[in-house]
């Protein structure tokens, strides 16, 4: 979606100057709200470099341990050469990665919510007559992505399930983007675009701007979705299209999602949780911070993806033994042998090459460039489509279908216990511990 759909106000050719952007920060900055059960949270610049180390790519080897902001190389980015240097947790600090409930309360992975601040670039949009007030938010650790399990068909009713995919989806920092626009005539926000995964939505207009979700002095309230910390305009779970389409088995639904509810508050609006790092015109009074033009990744490179472990495939296991009980057992053992096969398949070619070239940019765990290296939305040509209307999962059935469930568990019992049974032996040999 071009930048002319968001219309804008009058004319105004010249940038709005510090103070003004100032001001604007100070009244029209977002409050972010953080899932009760995030375990990941954003920290500053400095207080992650502080517990991070600068590895060499050629041989692993440290160059530069905990180093200072300056101390960072930098630029140009080159794509088509290998990345010469990454930044990543200091080993000395940060012990193995575990499930996100285990995490010891030191665990650098956690970030530091006292410390973080939101670095925001002001975008002028002259031809517009607007400008993007663009805050950068930086996580050192995204946790696993989820999975929702749902029935589609009669019965299965208590089949819905939370997957928790650890240590799926898991990897080293994390970039994400809130931007408002601000009209020039009016000075108050006329849109406002959030960053999720590949893409983002954008609220634009009078409608959409009302229907944002505002606290009491009206502040425009945003929603980091659990552990993956894309931004959304509401509370909500999301099936996530932008790479998987949900797979369907047998009457039974397997979605990835996002999911959002309120927790934990950021107000960016504070003076201690915002800092003004840029403009797009390069004001001489606002020179840039160093780190900015560090062009490489902020975390690991790690283009081996997802991979199953055994606990992730014994919590399948409990699933299938306890809950995803069918109106029949012929769709039992239909929906668990291709399960099985499914997954036992997936777990031969996820992390290894053949993985990645079959999954893509799904696969790659990396770390992400920075703020600047991202082209597109560094420079306010954003590309975002609208949000999606809601998709409302199946409602949980007939009662005559809860009936039928219930007279299945007790007669599939044993079918589903051989089922997983055989479905462990064909997939553990070939996975990991964790």
């Amino acid at each position: 979606m071009s930048d002319e759909t968001f219309g804008g106000g009058h004319a105004a050719d010249r940038p709005l100057s510090l103070v003004q952007i100032a001001a604007l920060i100070a009244r029209h900055a977002p409050i972010v709200y953080f899932h009760p059960d995030e375990a990941y949270f954003p920290a500053s610049i400095e207080w992650y470099l502080a517990r991070a180390v600068l590895v060499d790519a050629a041989d692993g080897s440290v160059v530069l341990r905990r180093p200072a902001p300056a101390d960072l190389p930098a630029g140009p980015l080159d794509p088509a050469s290998p990345d010469p240097f990454w930044l990543t947790l200091d080993p000395e600090i940060a012990g193995p990665a575990i499930e996100p409930h285990l995490a010891p309360a030191d665990d650098p992975r956690r970030g530091n919510l006292d410390s973080a601040r939101a670095y925001v670039r002001a975008v002028h949009h002259p031809d517009l007559g607007a400008t993007d007030l663009q805050f950068w938010m930086f996580y050192p650790y995204d946790g696993p992505g989820l999975a929702r399990l749902r029935p589609v068909e009669l019965g299965a009713m208590r089949a819905d399930h939370l997957l928790n995919l650890w240590p799926g989806g898991m990897h080293e920092a994390d970039w994400e983007l809130a931007a408002i626009r601000i009209d020039h005539a009016t000075l108050e926000p006329c849109a406002v675009f959030t960053s999720q995964h590949k893409d983002g939505d954008c609220h634009a207009g009078a409608e959409a701007m009302r229907k944002l979700e505002r606290d009491e002095t009206g502040r425009i309230r945003l929603y980091s979705s659990l552990y993956g910390h894309a931004t959304y305009a509401h509370a909500e779970e999301r099936k996530l299209f932008y790479t998987w389409k949900p797979l369907v088995i047998c009457g039974i639904e397997l979605a990835l999602i996002d999911q959002t509810r309120p927790g934990r508050a950021w107000n960016l609006g504070h003076p201690e949780h915002h800092l003004l790092i840029s403009t797009s015109w390069n004001d001489p009074a606002l020179p840039e911070p160093g780190w900015l033009q560090f062009p490489w990744r902020w975390g690991a490179r790690d283009p081996a993806g997802g991979r199953f472990t055994r606990r992730f495939v014994d919590a399948l296991k409990a699933l299938l033994e306890g809950r995803m009980a069918t109106t029949v057992l012929l769709l039992h053992i239909l929906t668990l042998g291709l399960s099985a096969l499914a997954f036992a398949f997936a777990a031969v070619i996820l992390g290894g090459k053949l993985g990645t070239r079959l999954l893509g940019s799904a696969a790659d765990n990396s770390g992400p460039v920075g703020p600047r290296w991202q082209p597109g939305k560094w420079n306010g040509t954003y590309g975002f489509a609208g949000p999606p209307p809601p998709i409302a999962w199946r409602a949980e059935g007939h009662p005559v279908a809860r009936h039928l469930t219930g007279l299945s568990n007790s007669v599939c019992y044993l079918p589903v216990r051989l089922v997983s049974a055989l479905f462990g032996l064909v997939a553990l040999p070939f996975l990991p511990e964790a």
